[in-house]
């Protein structure tokens, strides 16, 4: 959780933007609490309350008490996030952070994709100091069975507190990754002109998970750079969950500026408490979404186990020993997590089989129409949206 506020020189024209930040944090946080029961389980909410340690170059360390909520919808072309982020520090300033991106994208699970995103985001420090950015991104994707690579343009507009002072945005990225069982690395290069100002970013994340535990770290450097600084960051963070609901959030490090966002390079250390709001069962669900209900994301009976063989014909049968039931339906990232009925075998046992590729895939259940549950005999591990999935490997 970065706490990124920016102390300026004063400008009497931001009032107008501190009121917008304001605004924007509000809604966020309104339509957080009520999307559960707007979106059904399209959509995943959580909120983050904790305190922070940072220290923004040239400024004394300072203490802040802060608030995450953050929304996100998923369907099967689109998707949708909000979040905002107030911080009050122990002088008494305050400060507003928020931003919304939009994107559509083709049909998950090809090998080619393309993405098109939209983003509108401010922020403001106490009564003196405004940004704003507007974005618009181009993405294509080339998918693998255990990662991928992805080449990205950017362009828009980004200004310190009035339309007349808004510069032009230039960038472009590439990202690989790779996936092996439970953890995920990417490399990504960039390039950005933001004005006058240019820099080129290179770093690596990484990303694992033991059991319902998930830690990620970044390295990366900043050079070829004029006017936004060079030199090496690094940040690290920790999500540990304590209950369905509730997980304990632990981040730290030094992360360079952003003029495209207007924040200053600093280190900071924060630790939160997030709470996840509760989602209801999801219908007919295009991806992987949160799951909930009465079971609330509970494991299925011990009796239901999964096991896989793979065919001849280079397909996969996927056999389910459940207990008594009138249908049951999978979906998976092999199927585009659009739900799939399996045949109820003369034994009592379920079975489908599918053309699934060699690696490591996601797959969710559902019986009798109830929550998505992962499925026993599979790992569960957090999915790319948040939500909980069976994974198991074909080999």
């Amino acid at each position: 959780m970065r706490t990124r506020a920016t102390p300026s020189p004063a400008n009497p024209k931001l009032a107008g933007w501190s009121r917008w930040g304001t605004s924007l944090l509000a809604a966020t946080s309104a339509f957080l609490v009520s999307a559960p029961h707007l979106l059904h389980a399209q959509a995943s909410a959580t909120i983050d309350m904790g305190a922070s340690l940072v220290r923004y170059d040239g400024f004394l360390l300072s203490s802040a008490v802060t608030v995450t909520p953050t929304i996100a919808w998923l369907g099967s072309r689109a998707a949708v996030n909000a979040r905002g982020t107030f911080l009050r520090f122990e002088s008494g300033n305050r400060s507003l952070q928020g931003s919304v991106v939009g994107s559509v994208f083709t049909r998950p699970g090809r090998t080619w994709g393309f993405e098109a995103s939209g983003t509108a985001g401010a922020s403001s420090y106490a009564d003196f100091a405004s940004f704003w950015h507007l974005l618009g991104e181009v993405r294509i994707r080339h998918n693998t069975d255990r990662g991928g690579i992805w080449m990205a343009a950017t362009g828009g507009r980004t200004a310190f507190g009035s339309t007349e002072e808004a510069r032009p945005v230039v960038a472009a990225s590439i990202t690989a990754m790779r996936r092996h069982t439970a953890v995920a690395l990417l490399l990504t290069a960039g390039r950005a002109f933001v004005g006058d100002t240019q820099y080129s970013d290179i770093g690596m994340t990484a990303r694992g998970q033991y059991q319902q535990i998930v830690l990620e770290m970044l390295v990366a450097a900043r050079f070829w750079s004029r006017g936004a600084g060079e030199g090496v960051y690094g940040e690290a963070s920790g999500v540990f969950p304590f209950s369905d609901r509730w997980a304990a959030v632990i981040s730290g490090g030094r992360y360079p500026s952003d003029p495209i966002r207007g924040s200053i390079a600093g280190r900071y250390v924060s630790a939160a408490v997030r709470f996840r709001l509760q989602s209801t069962p999801r219908p007919v669900a295009p991806l992987p979404l949160p799951h909930g209900g009465a079971n609330g994301g509970a494991d299925p009976p011990s009796s239901t186990t999964l096991t896989l063989t793979r065919e001849s014909s280079g397909s996969v049968r996927l056999v389910l020993q459940a207990p008594p039931a009138s249908s049951v339906e999978i979906a998976g990232d092999f199927s585009d997590w659009r739900p799939v009925a399996m045949t109820r075998t003369p034994e009592g046992k379920w079975e489908l089989v599918l053309p699934i590729t060699r690696g490591v895939h996601q797959i969710n259940l559902r019986i009798d129409g109830g929550p998505w549950l992962v499925p026993g005999g599979t790992t569960r591990l957090v999915g790319d949206y948040g939500d909980d999935v069976g994974t198991f490997v074909v080999p």
